[in-house]
């Protein structure tokens, strides 16, 4: 009992000295300008303060890397995606493979359905990349799960995870994602994949990819509907 109190306090010590400080400083990665505290926050609001009378507001998604630090600074890197209605001003990060067209490639599913990703189909084709300890993957399901539900009959749905299927299957069994889900496709998965999980790729008729986005908010989150509308837009689109 007395070596595992003592296990437990130095557990504490160590996740208390393991916590995230606070930048004084934020760093623009666009501009490689740097602003203190009260300067960035006035950045931010300039977005808002930009478009006050234009009827299309800018969504904003701010992308924080990690931490410089010095004797008396710590700087956060930022940059940020913004978008106005379906268009992307600025994004932090170049999707290259926006346009890039995936040839036919047949698959498997956990329940042994035949999927066919790739070529001229019928549907679109929403992917996801996910794997089972992303948290972000993990808050984004009830979201996806609610476009499943409105287009099953017009997109096919398909995750994708360099996963075992036994792991996800015991995954699934405790969670709810009821996309049609293909297991142990790491090779596929970089050849389609920009950056880290989670991913969602939108996929038209012919093959071609025409949009790349981060993960959706969780179901939690007030701008979920926002977030749901745009994906919305996007599979309508390509219907």
């Amino acid at each position: 009992m007395k070596y595992l109190f003592l296990i437990l306090i130095l557990t504490l010590i160590l996740s208390c000295g393991n916590e995230r400080p606070q930048p004084n400083f934020y760093k623009n990665l666009f501009t490689g300008e740097i602003l203190n505290k009260t300067e960035f926050e006035k950045y931010q609001a300039s977005f808002t303060l930009d478009y006050i009378d234009s009827v299309a507001k800018p969504k904003i998604v701010w992308k924080f890397y990690k931490l410089d630090k010095s004797s008396d600074s710590i700087i956060q890197n930022f940059k940020y995606d913004m978008r106005l209605e379906d268009k992307y001003i600025v994004r932090a990060e170049d999707y290259k493979k926006i346009g890039m067209k995936i040839l036919k490639q047949n698959f498997k599913s956990i329940n042994g359905k035949e999927v066919i990703i790739g070529g001229k189909q019928n549907k679109p084709t929403f992917i996801n990349l996910w794997f089972i300890q992303c948290p972000g993957c993990i808050a984004e399901m009830p979201a996806l799960n609610r476009l499943k539900e409105k287009y099953a009959d017009k997109v096919n749905f398909v995750s994708l995870t360099y996963e075992k299927k036994e792991d996800v299957q015991k995954f699934l069994k405790k969670r709810r994602f009821e996309f049609t889900h293909i297991t142990n496709v790491e090779t596929f998965i970089k050849e389609i994949a920009s950056y880290p999980y989670p991913e969602n790729i939108f996929i038209d008729k012919n093959g071609k990819i025409t949009n790349i986005e981060g993960p959706l908010p969780s179901h939690l989150d007030v701008d979920v509907d926002v977030a749901i509308e745009y994906y919305e837009r996007l599979i309508n689109k390509l219907l």
